[in-house]
């Protein structure tokens, strides 16, 4: 089935936009995209790209909506769709709720009108004057306008309010508010001069800065209250009940009267999909996803929102939760990202992560998707966060218990130890020829608590102490960054224990237990850049495809190449085996399926057979299906933490220079601190880390996390790229706030 309405439909990129009149889908001007009556449906379409589009289906619910008018527009969004050719994303979009993606297509905020087109239009006359009105603006980078009674009673401390009496209009700013959200706000105030006033209104500002007469102003018209009446609201941040708050749930769903779910075990695989079934992935963060499998009956797929409803009652879920579906073959990276393994080998993404980030890494061969994907995958964590190429010098502080350099040590033998805390102040020149610091705060994976924080605070002292350019880096034990490796010219050896408990620093020869039997990993992909050597338990289940390990054993020396390491891993371990054991053992080479009962014997016997999975595919496809996100901080000055999710193409713009941000890559999280950011923010920032990483469903934790600390004017060079644009400038060149003020007043009609 088609409709003459959605005949040019994305048929280039845009927003295109129709509401629901007499179960048929209408054309919206475009002038009054942006503007939702509470009353209707409508069908938002985001078409994206150059040439292959894709796109991005939502249909949007108003609170008075009929229900007539809610189901056209679930089905006629699913005829759009297969006018498209079935590739759109389908986004279910609840007034009050919508997701970051639809808010960020209409800045700066949409706006909600009273009525509908069954029961009349609530008009406003341009240039008449307006009959007194108030309108909340919720929100700060997505921004919401919703009409509310003209009284004291719908004030609140934390939301903007602005007040039409007449041709007078006056804004109340929340205090505390951010320069983008002042910005917004204003830009909002001048739109509504502009477009119902004729240009012929008077906008008055009302701040903290403001004096109390002015503030006596807006309370007079308004006819009631005073700024002590204003209370805290605690609505903005809605959320519900879920049997997990952080857990991630995959069902299968029996079609029939009744729901009926099957519940499938993690780690969750593209392989559990069939291409016959209906699933439903339940997340914390992102809401509900339905898939729809291609081999599903057309009217199944046509009235999948029976099934979204059954489901969001039978949760008891409210009905505001974002659903989106998503078909076989048309995945988005918000789905992708929930599981351990989808192929992606053949992927674009793959492509653009080996020539964007690994440029002049990868080796020239490396155009095939599987060469390219493997170094990918097998590459250290944060491999854009290049500051330079290692040549600066360091100086190394172990955090534990008292403070002791052991910069010398390292410099013969780059030793880490599980259970210390390791402070790594790297010094480098930066683009312009001046010092810049990089430190790293390594963190043993059994490293006690007080010794993590206190490694914490140390860093956080070098950088308030330093007036040169600091990144702070959070390394937990494992996720060593690249330019973290490079440091130590591929030579870093991992131990377990600690210089107090069984190890000599002197002496890397020393066994942590008695036994004298010891297994190492060897990994990385370039000699003398990347690689290291870290041990691990002393079992057959640890060994992986993809890795080289080292068992030492009394007697002999076992290194074991599994079929999937490379050369360069494998010439690195006979490196580390002569630094680590010296040469008075026998050595013996094997290749994975050639071991022997000796090789066996200290490992407890031959392994279960497992999945034969390297580890370097579950790593390739978390980097290149989890989508980069930018997240605001918001603290309130009661001390309330909130987040607030930017538009997928987010811009350098949208960092506030009085703010906190959170740029997700997925691998590592970018903490950026704005210059003019209060200070109740600054001391919140652990607390910020933590609650963002607390439910996001992913299975990160505070102490497994990278956290990269980044301050405005500091950014390293792989930050900027994350953005589609950066200019260094760009905040000097801001008009600033206290001028937007006098520009908005200068326009004021006499």
């Amino acid at each position: 089935m088609e409709h003459p309405a959605f005949t040019e439909a994305g048929s280039g990129p845009g927003i295109e936009v129709w509401t629901i009149e007499n179960f048929e889908p209408v054309p919206v001007e475009k002038k009054m995209y942006g503007k939702f009556y509470n009353g209707d449906s409508y069908i938002v379409l985001k078409t994206s790209g150059e040439y292959n589009f894709s796109y991005d289906a939502h249909f949007w619910i108003g609170s008075n909506t009929t229900q007539d008018k809610k189901g056209s527009a679930a089905i006629w969004t699913v005829t759009l769709d297969d006018m498209l050719g079935g590739k759109a994303v389908h986004h279910r979009e609840v007034q009050g709720h919508e997701s970051s993606q639809f808010l960020g297509y209409f800045q700066p905020a949409i706006r909600y009108l009273e009525g509908g087109n069954e029961s009349g239009f609530t008009a406003v006359e341009t240039n008449a004057g307006a009959e007194k009105r108030l309108l909340r603006l919720s929100g700060c980078d997505n921004m919401r306008i919703e009409e509310v009674s003209a009284d004291s009673t719908s004030l609140t401390k934390n939301h903007c309010f602005i007040l039409e009496v007449d041709h007078d209009i006056f804004v109340l700013m929340p205090e505390g508010a951010k320069a983008t959200q002042r910005r917004k706000i204003i830009s909002v105030a001048n739109t509504l001069r502009d477009d119902y006033h004729n240009g012929r209104a008077s906008i008055e500002i009302i701040d903290e800065f403001s004096s109390d007469d002015d503030v006596a102003l807006f309370f007079e018209a308004l006819g009631s209250g005073s700024k002590e009446d204003l209370v805290e609201d605690d609505s903005s941040q809605q959320t519900y009940a879920r049997e997990d708050i952080s857990a991630v749930y995959l069902y299968r769903v029996l079609i029939g009267d009744y729901l009926d779910l099957i519940s499938l075990s993690k780690p969750y695989k593209q392989s559990q999909l069939s291409s016959a079934e209906v699933y439903i992935l339940d997340t914390p963060c992102t809401g509900v996803y339905v898939w729809l499998g291609n081999e599903l009956d057309a009217d199944i797929k046509k009235n999948y929102n029976d099934i979204v409803h059954k489901y969001l009652d039978l949760k008891s879920y409210p009905s505001w939760v974002n659903v989106t579906r998503v078909t076989e073959g048309n995945e988005s990276c918000n789905f992708k990202q929930y599981f351990d393994s989808w192929d992606i080998l053949n992927a674009r993404s793959t492509h653009g992560l080996a020539s964007e980030t690994d440029a002049g890494y990868l080796s020239s061969d490396a155009d095939e998707s599987g060469a390219a994907a493997k170094l990918i995958g097998k590459s250290a964590v944060a491999r854009g966060f290049m500051p330079d190429q290692g040549e600066g010098t360091f100086t190394v502080t172990r955090v534990s218990g008292d403070e002791e350099d052991v910069t010398e040590r390292f410099a013969e033998r780059p030793v880490l130890y599980q259970t210390d805390v390791y402070i790594i102040k790297y010094q480098y020149s930066d683009s312009n020829g001046a010092d810049a610091f990089v430190i790293y705060v390594w963190m043993g994976a059994d490293a006690e608590p007080t010794d993590k924080q206190a490694g914490l605070d140390l860093a956080t002292q070098i950088e308030q102490e330093s007036e040169t350019d600091v990144t702070v880096v959070k390394v937990p034990q494992g996720k060593e960054p690249k330019h973290f490796l490079t440091i130590f010219k591929g030579n870093l050896a991992i131990l377990y224990g600690s210089k107090d408990n069984g190890y000599k620093a002197e002496n890397s020869k020393k066994s942590f237990d008695d036994d004298g039997i010891r297994l190492f990993r060897v990994e990385g992909t370039k000699l003398d850049v990347d690689m290291r050597a870290t041990q691990v338990p002393e079992t057959a289940d640890v060994l992986e495809d993809d890795d080289v390990f080292v068992l030492e054993t009394p007697g002999t020396i076992y290194v074991w190449h599994g079929k999937e390491s490379l050369p360069e891993e494998q010439e690195a371990a006979m490196t580390f085996v002569k630094e680590l054991f010296g040469e008075d053992k026998e050595i013996v080479t094997l290749e994975q399926g050639q071991e022997t009962d000796e090789f066996w014997e200290p490992l407890g016997g031959v392994p279960e057979e497992k999945e034969d999975v390297a580890g370097w595919r579950l790593v390739v496809n978390r980097r290149t299906t989890t989508p980069l996100t930018l997240t605001a901080a918001t603290v309130s000055v009661t001390g309330k933490i909130s987040f607030e999710d930017l538009p997928p193409d987010f811009k350098q713009q949208d960092l506030s220079d009085d703010g906190v941000y959170i740029l997700d890559t997925g691998e590592e999280l970018y903490f950026w601190r704005g210059k003019n950011t209060p200070e109740r923010v600054k001391m919140a920032k652990n607390e910020i880390i933590q609650e963002y990483i607390a439910d996001d469903g992913l299975g990160r934790t505070v102490d497994t996390a990278i956290v990269m600390s980044v301050k405005q004017g500091q950014e390293p060079a792989v930050f900027k790229k994350l953005f589609p644009s950066w200019e260094d400038d760009m905040w000097e060149n801001q008009t600033s706030y206290e001028d937007i003020k006098n520009e908005t007043k200068a326009a004021n009609s006499n």
